[in-house]
């Protein structure tokens, strides 16, 4: 039998493991107080210090779990280490069967899962699932930043049928569940989900250890939200770059595509509206000397026009918005606007019309077709942006003035560079021009252009002209004509004649008993049996013959060419351009 301690000893002994218990060595500590229990004088005392020697053991490695969750998170592990380290190490010292983690998305609207482990198999409740904040259980956990406990979650179900988070919990096998606020800097960034298989598990003991996790993965979870955050911004910026780089890059210089990826107005490219230069160019009669070629050679000589005019258009910093057949629509003012948009667009045309003189020599070389070009200059106001759908998209510009360039160009003649007058102010002092045109398109009001001829200052260019001389023809040239209305090149002929031919076959003088406007474009069938077609735009100026007019031809085959050179009686060679 046993010998119970007695008396002082019994004393001892209880101080003996009061002392272990003060050297957190609660082990030593509850053999001690085991040994006394059975006294009568102690054992109640002994059995009160077991107790909360076992207290302070848990309180101890939680602490201890706290710290190294701490270190984790010091050391730089990422959110997804950090919550698999706390639940393997937590399990000793707090109960739960699954831990989840969703974080407010949408501006707090919505809690998404962003983490779940779980012992009781695959979890219902997965990292797909998202649930409206607004109306639910945790929109008070929100509100009030208090953790809340549900120690029956079937219960719970059946007074809120509609929690459909509850549902996939319970259809899990969990029962009672505890949850803790995330909370960074004073805001609520999502929620901590401690659960368990069994019912009653939780209590308000458990909330402080739970909220002291909750707040050690707080500051983890607006960090890595940062680094999202950061990972998201390169990856817009990539994007971005990306879009600069297709949309700008072929069309405009290195330096320009260099600056706006530099630029952090690089991302403001769409939906606004903004005052430009618009340059305008197209071939004059491509269409009809189209006709006459094969699609290869059609291509090849296209090709190598667009080529040459693009490398001066980048030249002079200007973008190319679109190439429309044989025509280029270009920009100054985009992506960046400088205050000489307007001078360099007027650069860039006379450079573009010079650089015809080396287009048409390579197409001698070739024995391609001679070209001669026409371009508008016009500033105004035009929407730019984005343009199109989601399947198609381009960056352009939309508005009257695009519209409204397009009609300066049309007045144009090969060679030639028209003004709007809101560019001839732009360009001050330094433009040069000659002829005043007066004129109304289609559904505008009367319009006044000029011909611009050079411009002054620091560009010192020229628009080069040679001297066309008319003379009358040594035998009339009959001909049918019919007005050009838009695309249709149908309609009734008119009976005429020419009866003066410039040197060059450029230009001539048509007599006829109906005259036709300045500008129109015209059909001129010429010869019989059989015919040809040539193309020519009305002239603005007088002719030098009672009932004629004059035009200045814009596609003239060589059928034609050697009837009018036959009339004219001068050498057939190849027609000068303007340069």
């Amino acid at each position: 039998m046993t010998e119970k301690p007695k008396g002082p000893d019994s004393v001892s002994r209880l101080v003996l493991a009061a002392e272990h218990l003060a050297r957190y060595d609660f082990g030593g500590a509850a053999d001690r107080a085991q040994e006394l229990e059975a006294s009568r004088t102690v054992g109640p005392v002994a059995r009160a210090l077991r107790e909360v020697g076992r207290s302070l053991e848990l309180d101890y490695r939680r602490l201890q779990r706290l710290e190294e969750v701490r270190a984790q998170i010091a050391r730089g592990l990422l959110l997804d280490d950090v919550l698999d380290r706390v639940y393997e190490s937590f399990r000793d010292v707090i109960p739960y069967d699954r831990i989840g983690v969703s974080l407010l998305e949408q501006e707090g609207k919505v809690a998404a899962t962003r983490w779940v482990r779980s012992e009781m198999g695959p979890p219902q409740l997965g990292k797909c699932f998202e649930a409206p904040i607004a109306g639910s259980s945790l929109e008070e956990i929100v509100l009030t930043g208090k953790s809340r406990i549900l120690n029956d979650l079937e219960e719970y179900l059946a007074k809120k049928p509609g929690s459909e988070s509850t549902r996939l919990i319970v259809q899990e096998g969990l029962r009672s569940s505890l949850t803790c606020p995330l909370v960074s800097g004073g805001v609520p960034v999502g929620f901590l989900f401690f659960s368990s298989r069994q019912k009653g598990q939780y209590a308000d003991a458990h909330v402080e250890v739970f909220e002291q996790i909750a707040e050690q993965l707080s500051g983890l979870i607006e960090k890595g939200r940062i680094v999202s955050e950061l990972a998201e911004s390169k990856r817009e910026l990539e994007v971005r770059n990306r879009f600069i780089q297709e949309t700008f890059g072929r069309y405009l210089s290195d330096e320009v595509v260099t600056g706006l990826l530099e630029s952090p107005e690089g991302l403001k490219l769409g939906g606004e509206k903004r005052t430009m230069t618009l340059l305008m160019s197209d071939l004059r009669g491509f269409s009809a000397l189209a006709d006459g070629l094969d699609a290869q050679e059609v291509v090849s000589l296209l090709n190598g026009y667009l080529e040459a005019m693009t490398a001066v258009i980048q030249k002079w910093g200007g973008m190319i918005d679109e190439f429309l057949g044989d025509a280029i629509l270009a920009l100054f003012g985009v992506p960046f606007a400088r205050p000489d948009d307007a001078h360099r667009a007027a650069a860039c045309a006379i450079e573009m019309q010079r650089e015809m003189e080396a287009v048409n020599s390579r197409h001698r070389e070739r024995g391609m077709p001679e070209v001669e070009m026409g371009i508008g200059l016009h500033t105004g106001e035009v929407v730019v942006g984005n343009i199109g759908s989601q399947r198609r998209m381009k960056f352009g510009v939309v508005g009257r003035s695009v519209n409204f360039t397009s009609r300066i160009e049309s007045y144009t003649v090969g060679g030639q560079i028209l003004l709007s007058g809101a560019t001839r102010e732009a360009l001050g002092d330094l433009a040069e021009v000659g002829a005043v045109l007066d004129v109304q398109p289609k559904g505008m009001r009367p319009v006044r252009l000029h011909d611009l001829t050079g411009l002054g200052g620091a560009y010192g260019l020229r628009v080069l002209r040679r001297a066309v001389v008319t003379r009358p023809s040594s035998k009339d040239v009959p001909c049918q004509f019919v007005v050009i209305r838009g695309k249709d090149a149908r309609g009734e002929e008119r009976e005429g004649a020419i009866v003066a031919i410039s040197d060059d076959l450029s230009e001539a003088e048509v007599r006829s008993e109906e005259g036709v406007r300045p500008f129109s474009d015209l059909r001129i069938v010429l010869g019989t049996e059989p015919s040809v077609d040539a193309y020519a735009k009305a002239l603005p100026r007088r002719a030098t013959g009672h009932g004629t007019f004059a035009v200045r031809f814009t596609s003239l085959p060589d059928q034609a060419r050697r009837i009018l050179a036959d009339a004219s009686q001068v050498p057939l060679s190849p027609p000068l351009t303007s340069v």
